[in-house]
């Protein structure tokens, strides 16, 4: 846990983001020189796109990625090749920490058991399910809990012949596909969760801001009891501020361009986690002025060693 009388520590905080390995880390690197702020971590909350072999891919990230290679991005920053080795040793790229989403090889994210660097220089770190990760400063560490995966299409018994079938199917093992959790998931959760600073998972949770969230994970959240819950999937922006206890809840977009190919708003934000009360700021070109310089066509032109 944090020790909340030491210093503020700062995380860039990533959506979805597909592959876009290069321009996560482009972006992360480009703000702490405008702002002169180290940053003591990224975070990513699943669909990092962790297809090291195409012929795993599942048929949105193949379509997908025949329109926008960088969908693939994650094949050149698993083993060591020049791109990884630029962006992964440059003197300012901060370790990525992130969970699992349900655009991912199951079979390869499989193999990591517990907290795992996934690159030849350890600078990201694959969080399993159910397990948590000291990250940050080495004297003043924070706990990261993390929980992938999506709602299963019926999480809850409901009244009706038709809806307890659906609920029936959607809990089958053969019918629980990888991309998903399940109600038994949830009840044995592990109890090294339990007030975690920050917690994140791909899908979000059922609240006013989100009608079509998950109800398993709002109850993973009143269970762990998290300082801040960090999520994605849903492609929507959520921003929930709990004034009684100084907690957030912070859904975010995915990573991509425009028509104009520039940057969409909602995708990516620093949170400060601190002595009370925790900020997040999502980045907007009012905050950081060179987001209005990055394209698709220029992003990887603009860091230098």
């Amino acid at each position: 846990m944090l020790d909340l009388e030491n210093k503020q520590l700062n995380f860039a905080v990533f959506g979805d983001i597909h592959g876009r390995i290069a321009l996560m880390y482009t972006l992360a690197v480009l703000w702490q020189q405008h702002s002169k702020i180290k940053l003591d971590g990224l975070l990513q909350v699943g669909d990092m796109g962790a297809f090291p072999d195409s012929s795993k891919l599942d048929k949105a990230t193949k379509k997908h990625a025949e329109k926008d290679a960088d969908e693939l991005g994650f094949q050149k920053f698993y083993i060591e090749t020049p791109e990884s080795e630029f962006y992964l040793q440059h003197k300012d790229s901060p370790c990525t920490y992130f969970v699992r989403g349900n655009h991912e090889d199951f079979d390869y994210l499989g193999n990591f058991i517990k907290p795992s660097s996934i690159d030849p220089w350890r600078k990201i770190w694959f969080i399993p399910d159910n397990q948590t990760m000291n990250v940050g400063d080495e004297y003043q560490p924070v706990k990261v809990a993390g929980f992938g995966g999506i709602a299963p299409g019926a999480e809850k018994h409901s009244r009706g012949k038709f809806a307890r079938e659906q609920y029936r199917k959607s809990q089958k093992t053969g019918k629980l596909g990888p991309r998903f959790f399940s109600v038994t998931s949830i009840e044995n959760i592990s109890t090294d969760l339990y007030n975690a600073d920050i917690l994140m998972t791909h899908a979000g949770p059922i609240c006013p801001e989100l009608i079509n969230g998950s109800m398993l994970i709002e109850e993973l959240v009143k269970y762990v009891k998290p300082r801040v819950h960090l999520f994605g999937h849903h492609h929507q922006i959520v921003d929930r501020r709990n004034n009684l206890n100084g907690s957030l809840s912070i859904g975010l977009e995915h990573l991509e361009f425009d028509n104009e190919s520039k940057l969409k708003y909602g995708f990516w934000g620093i949170l400060s986690i601190s002595p009370a009360p925790l900020s997040f700021d999502f980045m907007s070109p009012d905050i950081f002025p060179l987001l209005n310089l990055i394209s698709r066509h220029n992003y990887r032109s603009l860091l230098t060693k």
